[in-house]
């Protein structure tokens, strides 16, 4: 009972749709656990999918559906996106399966935003990052028990992510979200120098031995995001110079264990941006995906514009969903960069589209950051995460991933804390 007054209510206690929601966001740190140690099988997974798709139906089931009308330009958005989709798959037919494994993988996420905006709550932000902050520890201690007793690193090092090929992905979204919160945390007077610049060294030493040459672009963008969207003070100063130690310390790290070639310089990030592949002569760059696949593989310019139609270049575990295209093309290795799996299936428009959702995130925040003091941080959070996003979009295939609900609930913020409290406290109400 007094949980309940003080605002803290128990998960268990919540009513079905909320449950759901909260599963879709805690159920991706356990997945590792689940399949590796406690030998489930990889269906597990899919129970994320069954939670939102349940959460979902019960939201829309409802009598009398309550949306809050800064949920509506989303709503409107994702709307539009999947009539473009769906006219365009029409006019691109192959199989039904492969349209909704392709929606699967593509609006799950979306489906998951709403859910989080509608049934979230301040006090739910809270005790979610409460829970990251505590994951993060527990993350640097397992992944450094892989380092240095199992011998893990590169793609393998995932801490509790697993040691699966490209399980550090996981690592490097999770990281840029716990570090960007810890970095606003201590610009906003919220958070000790000392905890936030523990938080950074962990995150970029376990980044140089799983040799995430890119988490240290992607902090900087964040650092530079960070002091943009905060008020000057000599406390960014500070930061400023002891996360340039920080990074040249984790760098000296990432030579060490994997030698020169590996050295961070602007000369080694140009490199990263314009390399015309990744692994192989054959496969594709991470920035360059597009323009190659547009001179080899695409050269229709309808099909540049539009697409091959969603889901007709995916692949899946399931042989009905396993696309004619991806097995003649997967040497490309196209999946492992969203721009170039989205460049594929809708075009250039399509990604444009998809972009867009992002931009809409920022720009919210932005408005709500003039308006909201109080939840400034929040505000700030989304909207580095929104250009991070960008970002990963073309360096790897995360938001594809499971831990892209972490990415979507990041993004939710700013509709969570624009809610009035009075649902909450009617939730409350119904509790006690």
């Amino acid at each position: 009972m007094k949980a309940i007054a003080s605002g803290k209510l128990n998960i268990r206690k919540r009513p079905l749709p909320e449950f759901l929601t909260l599963f879709v966001f805690f159920m991706p740190f356990f997945l590792s656990f689940f399949q590796d140690f406690l030998r489930l099988p990889a269906l597990v997974k899919y129970t994320i999918d069954v939670a939102w798709v349940m959460a979902t139906a019960l939201l829309f089931l409802r009598r009398k559906i309550q949306f809050d009308k800064r949920i509506v330009p989303f709503l409107i958005y994702i709307g539009i996106f999947f009539l473009y989709t769906l006219f365009f798959y029409i006019l691109n037919f192959q199989s039904p399966f492969y349209f909704l494994w392709g929606f699967r993988n593509n609006f799950r996420f979306y489906f998951a935003f709403i859910l989080f905006c509608v049934f979230l709550y301040k006090e739910d932000i809270k005790m979610c990052f409460k829970f990251l902050d505590v994951v993060f520890y527990i993350d640097a201690v397992v992944a450094f028990f892989q380092f240095f007793v199992l011998g893990y690193k590169w793609d393998f090092l995932g801490g509790i992510f697993g040691a699966d090929t490209g399980c550090n992905a996981y690592t490097m979204v999770f990281f840029t979200i716990v570090i960007s919160k810890s970095v606003l945390q201590y610009m906003n007077k919220e958070e000790k120098l000392w905890l936030c610049a523990t938080k950074c060294v962990i995150a970029l030493v376990i980044a140089a031995m799983s040799e995430l040459k890119f988490f240290f672009v992607v902090f900087m963008v964040m650092l530079v995001l960070a002091t943009l969207f905060t008020s000057f003070s000599m406390r960014k100063i500070v930061l400023i110079v002891v996360a340039s130690i920080i990074i040249m310390f984790a760098g000296s790290i990432l030579t060490e264990i994997f030698g020169e070639n590996s050295t961070l310089s602007f000369e080694r990030i140009i490199e990263l941006v314009t390399t015309e592949s990744y692994s192989s002569t054959e496969d594709l760059g991470r920035f360059t995906a597009i323009s190659k696949l547009s001179n080899s593989v695409v050269v229709d310019p309808v099909n540049q514009l539009f697409g091959l139609g969603l889901g007709n270049c995916d692949t899946s575990s399931f042989a009905v969903c396993n696309s004619e295209f991806y097995q003649i093309y997967s040497h490309l290795n196209y999946t492992w960069f969203s721009s170039a799996f989205l460049f594929l299936e809708l075009g250039l428009v399509g990604l444009g589209i998809y972009l867009f959702f992002f931009i809409m995130c920022f720009v919210f925040s932005w408005n709500q950051l003039r308006k909201d003091y109080e939840n400034k941080l929040y505000y700030q959070l989304a909207m580095i995460i929104s250009v991070v996003c960008v970002l990963l979009t073309f360096y790897n295939s995360s938001l594809r991933f499971e831990v892209a609900y972490m990415i979507y609930f990041v993004l939710a913020l700013p509709v969570i804390c624009s809610k009035s409290d009075i649902r909450y406290q009617r939730r409350l109400n119904v509790h006690t």
